[in-house]
């Protein structure tokens, strides 16, 4: 049994022609994006080896479909990488990769999802591949360089298909051991809040930030946000929302899905807005004792 479909036109990331790309379509925000999204494709090696220990009692079938799908992410990071390099100079990313590396850990291969259970994993990487197509949809749609958009539109394909493998493997996991309302919406809502967690947020830091200055994450994070969440529109919250929900819910609903899209282009607003310092939350006033003059 395969649990990843074929891709309709299987490709590497030498088939694009990076010879083509000038440097004149690509904003300051949007190559700061490419350049943070390459380092984190990159470790696909680290989070294929974490996945084939936390599912290895289920047999040669899911471990061949992590292997390609591992394989598949290993172009992916080797697609952007040339991609960002050919946008713009000065992109030194074996040694950004190599401070990435030692500078962010990824989860133990011990077999123990961080999930707490291989249900639980599935849902996350449910909700991450509907994420990360999603995120390269709006890129996509976003930049001006013919192969720029190919490239993204390419990687956009594949995790929509990468989605469509961890929902089998979710069915086939769940028709064994029943997955509640409640597990459902404490894994998925809580991976999705975890989009500015250190993975992303130190890569982005990286990339755009003077060799003196320290990592605060928060700062990165709406840095990060200010310049990637501009670039969504409504048809792609609708787009991932169609995907996530019936990971969320467990049933599929044109009325759940359009809801559910209004909610999280609401929340993307709202973020926007405080990432870019338009929106400013009240702060408590802060009571002060009287002292005798």
């Amino acid at each position: 049994m395969s649990f990843l479909k074929p891709a309709a036109r299987p490709w590497r990331a030498t088939d694009f022609s990076y010879s083509r790309v000038a440097s004149e379509p690509f904003d300051a925000d949007l190559l700061y994006i490419l350049r943070t999204t390459a380092l984190v494709e990159s470790r696909a090696d680290q989070y294929g080896d974490y996945l084939r220990a936390v599912f290895a009692e289920r047999g040669a079938p899911w471990r061949d479909a992590v292997d390609q799908w591992n394989r598949e992410e290993r172009e992916h990071g080797r697609a952007l990488r040339r991609l960002a390099e050919a946008a713009g100079g000065g992109f030194a990313f074996e040694r950004v990769m190599d401070a990435y590396l030692d500078g962010v850990a990824y989860h133990d291969c011990d077999g123990h999802s961080v999930r707490g259970s291989i249900a639980g994993e599935l849902v996350a990487r449910c909700i991450v591949e509907a994420l990360a197509s999603t995120f390269y949809r709006a890129l996509r749609d976003t930049c001006r360089d013919e192969t720029g958009r190919q490239i993204l539109h390419t990687l956009a394909l594949d995790e929509a298909r990468h989605y469509g493998m961890f929902r089998a493997l979710l069915d086939a996991e769940c028709a064994q051991r029943k997955l509640t309302l409640r597990q459902r919406l404490r894994v998925g809502l809580g991976r999705m809040l975890e989009l500015s967690d250190d993975q992303i947020m130190f890569a982005a830091w990286l990339v755009d930030t003077p060799a003196d200055t320290h990592y605060r994450r928060k700062a990165i994070a709406r840095r990060y946000q200010a310049a990637l969440y501009p670039r969504y529109r409504y048809a792609h919250l609708c787009f991932a929302a169609r995907l996530i929900c019936p990971v969320l819910f467990g049933r599929r609903s044109a009325a759940l899905d359009r809801g559910f899209a209004a909610v999280l282009w609401l929340g993307l607003k709202l973020r926007a807005a405080l990432s870019r310092g338009a929106l400013v939350l009240p702060r408590r006033r802060r009571r002060t004792q009287w002292q005798p003059g």
